[in-house]
């Protein structure tokens, strides 16, 4: 191996790989679009192929704290083998589609594409670009649902599911919601919700929090199980009308 070769091989002059997007701001199920420019360094390099993954980050509990891990959403191979010639420029066009399961970006969240260069014997090159994701237009329905029953969101994060609520990911994103005003105020602590969106509909998970009314609530939230689960299919056709009265509904027979 030549003296070149050996600084690429531990990041010293070698490649590296920069992705532009064609637009940073996307909806789940919206195509990506962009070109990674990849610039050789002071060597000749071998790439076995350029990936992009989808990430962000959630929260999972281990013993008595909260770790915090980076979860891939997504992975998408752009390229197979390729000779990066020194002080060359190359770039590879690609698209994709963002999964229907990325987390909004609210709250805490952010999501990001990292691009990596898989460099045999070397460190590999990478790049990481944030994004935007924007709610579906039933996921807003829901959301203004929410509002108008009189909620708002007070937090929104991802965390590890407990295996009988995981889909394909082992976490979700929770919107945390209190009821301020309205028919529900005082009713519940607290509503959570996570969200599957999928091509045809958003199917919905309530943990419905209740607050302690009397003797035989107050110990059941002693014993912590004052919390119901109720799910919930809202198909892509609903109308907003629909979503919210299928909401209230479901509160008003976990409130009883």
């Amino acid at each position: 191996m030549g003296f070149r070769r050996l600084l690429s091989s531990i990041g010293i002059g070698a490649a590296t790989v920069d992705t532009r997007l064609e637009k940073s701001e996307l909806v789940a199920g919206e195509e990506v679009r962009g070109v990674v420019e990849i610039k050789g360094g002071d060597a000749e390099q071998e790439v076995n192929a350029i990936r992009l993954e989808v990430q962000t980050h959630y929260e999972r509990e281990s013993g008595d704290t909260t770790v915090t891990e980076t979860g891939t959403i997504e992975r998408f191979q752009v390229s197979g083998h390729l000779k990066i010639q020194a002080n060359t420029h190359e770039e590879v066009p690609f698209s994709f589609l963002l999964p229907y399961d990325t987390p909004l970006t609210l709250g805490r969240t952010a999501v990001w594409v990292r691009t990596a260069l898989d460099v045999e014997r070397a460190i590999d090159p990478s790049d990481s670009d944030n994004i935007t994701v924007r709610p579906s237009h039933t996921q807003r329905f829901v959301f203004d649902s929410f509002e108008r029953l009189g909620f708002y969101m007070r937090e929104a994060d991802n965390e590890e599911l407990p295996h009988r609520l995981r889909r394909r990911l082992p976490f979700g994103q929770e919107f945390e919601f209190v009821a301020g005003s309205g028919e529900f105020r005082g009713r519940f602590d607290e509503v959570e919700l996570v969200m599957f969106p999928s091509e045809e509909a958003v199917d919905l998970i309530l943990q419905i929090d209740r607050r302690a009314r009397g003797f035989a609530s107050f110990l059941s939230e002693q014993m912590g199980t004052d919390e119901s689960y109720a799910r919930l299919t809202v198909p892509e056709s609903a109308t907003p009308g629909d979503i919210r009265e299928a909401i209230a509904e479901t509160l008003r027979q976990h409130s009883r």
